[in-house]
């Protein structure tokens, strides 16, 4: 499942903070708005870095900016991969994360939780592999709003990567596997099922979800010893696979339709 950042990068691109909305006599407050700004432009050239030192700047000058402080996490957040063991990548993460927790932080002090940002702090833990916490602010989330999609998809993809590693490609590893271990895995397929079941319940064309539901059932089928029983598994997940295959081609479709905004 891909990184889900597009609300951050919509809001980004949303434009610059007009500098009349402040009161241009509130000097510092007038400079802050144009160090985001600028972070701004830099971001979206894509250089991370200069628009984070930027967004910091803007949060020394104001330190009640949450734009500043949501636009600083992001920042951190693009520049963290998951494929790299760097320190300083590492260190990346762990910024976005904390930064994260601080707009989160600050909105429940205020009254209105900020889910969007606690869904960051649930795809960065993620992408770190660190799944405990994954889930605990997924839980977290769902607290808040127990119909979040992307909050109970998070945990049956998680769940699925979890079980796939121990059973293997096509149940290669499954003949190794202790008959308590057989039941932990079929526990951890249930909950994977019903928290994809409530994904699509709450939005209904979730075809990535749909995807994870089709794997779901292919990890049932694998511990499965009844040959009658696994073809039935199979065939139910075949079915929810072409279903999610026809929306996504259906949901590419209609993104094609949309006017294609104009590139200088």
């Amino acid at each position: 499942m891909k990184l889900n950042s597009k609300w951050l990068v919509a809001l980004l691109l949303m434009g610059m903070v007009s500098l009349t909305s402040c009161n241009l006599s509130i000097v510092q407050k007038l400079k802050s708005r144009q160090y985001l700004n600028k972070g701004v432009t830099q971001f979206t050239n894509q250089k991370y870095d200069a628009a984070a030192q930027f967004f910091q700047k803007s949060l020394e000058l104001d330190p009640d900016f949450e734009m500043a402080r949501l636009y600083l996490a992001t920042a951190y957040m693009f520049q963290y991969s998951p494929h790299s063991a760097d320190a300083r990548n590492i260190q990346m993460a762990n910024n976005a994360i904390a930064t994260f927790k601080e707009v989160v932080a600050r909105s429940e002090a205020a009254g209105t939780p900020n889910i969007d940002a606690m869904l960051s702090i649930v795809e960065t833990y993620y992408r770190m592999r660190l799944y405990p916490e994954t889930k605990e602010w997924s839980d977290k989330v769902l607290s808040i709003d127990p119909t979040n999609a992307d909050a109970y998809q998070r945990i049956a993809v998680m769940n699925y990567q979890e079980i796939n590693e121990k059973t293997g490609d096509h149940g290669k590893l499954v003949g190794s596997l202790t008959d308590e271990e057989k039941e932990e895995l079929r526990a951890k397929i249930e909950e994977g099922l019903d928290y994809v079941g409530k994904a699509i319940r709450y939005r209904q064309d979730y075809y990535d979800a749909m995807e994870y539901q089709n794997l779901l059932w292919r990890e049932k089928a694998k511990l499965e010893t009844d040959e009658a029983a696994k073809i039935e598994i199979l065939l139910q997940a075949d079915r929810v696979n072409m279903e999610a295959t026809q929306l996504r081609l259906q949901a590419q479709k209609e993104a094609a339709k949309k006017p294609k905004t104009a590139t200088k």
